[in-house]
């Protein structure tokens, strides 16, 4: 899918099994960058697994890095939220192409299921925002002045990584969390008081920084309402 974030869109028999975009954290990112695994562990991990779809995940179970059922979380998490990540950009086109492995493979998903999910969340974000949620994701966000002493732990990380220069893609991907959950917990933060928000950056379209291959391996590359459906595939 081409456009700003652009991405790529892994279909199975017509659902979808995974999603890659520069808009939103993958599973290795999540997993890194949250300190759920040591970048040493899954070079190491990924190595043992080559490409072959399906494997990784039970190579991280065998170096007990990971339960199969908690990859299993973080992927589906990553395939909503990449889902999410794409609406917040309208496709300037796409092409479909042959199927490349997909590291993390596990459940797919109809495409109306992953644009109803992402529908119900521009609404909620919406109704907590008390605007768009396009003006959310391209604020730079600020703690505010005077906060209280008392802060739950995941709100103080937030606040720790939100230095008035990023968005809240940004504080995602330093996180290791999904945007959605990131955007979540920021608009609530804000009816708290607890933020300051300067002036939306400009939605300048740039190429599609997509990756093109699986997240993971070399060359790979990472880094607004209305919900636009999932492109269809071509017969």
């Amino acid at each position: 899918v081409s456009g700003a974030p652009g991405g790529r869109i892994h279909l199975r028999e017509g659902r979808i099994a995974g999603v890659e975009t520069p808009g939103a954290p993958g599973v290795e990112t999540v997993l890194l960058n949250s300190g759920r695994v040591d970048d040493a562990a899954w070079t190491a991990a990924c190595g043992s697994a080559g490409e072959a779809e399906g494997v990784l995940a039970a190579e991280l179970e065998a170096r007990g890095l990971l339960q199969l059922h908690e990859f299993e979380i973080i992927r589906t998490a990553t395939v909503f939220d990449g889902a999410f990540a794409l609406a917040f950009g309208a496709p300037e086109g796409w092409e479909v192409t042959e199927a490349v492995p997909v590291l993390w493979s596990g459940p797919s998903f109809t495409p109306q299921r992953l644009a109803d999910q992402t529908t119900r969340r521009l609404a909620v974000l919406a109704a907590l925002w008390g605007a768009p949620p396009v003006e959310l994701s391209r604020s730079r966000i600020r703690p505010a002045a005077d906060l209280p002493v008392r802060i739950p732990a995941r709100y103080t990380a937030l606040l720790r990584a939100a230095n008035g220069r990023r968005t809240p893609r940004d504080i995602a991907f330093v996180l290791g969390r999904g945007v959605y959950a990131v955007m979540l917990d920021l608009a609530r933060m804000n009816e708290s008081g607890l933020l300051r928000r300067d002036r939306p950056a400009p939605n300048r379209a740039r190429p599609s920084a997509a990756p093109r291959r699986p997240e993971g391996r070399p060359a790979d590359d990472e880094p607004a309402v209305g919900a636009s459906p999932l492109p269809r595939r071509s017969p």
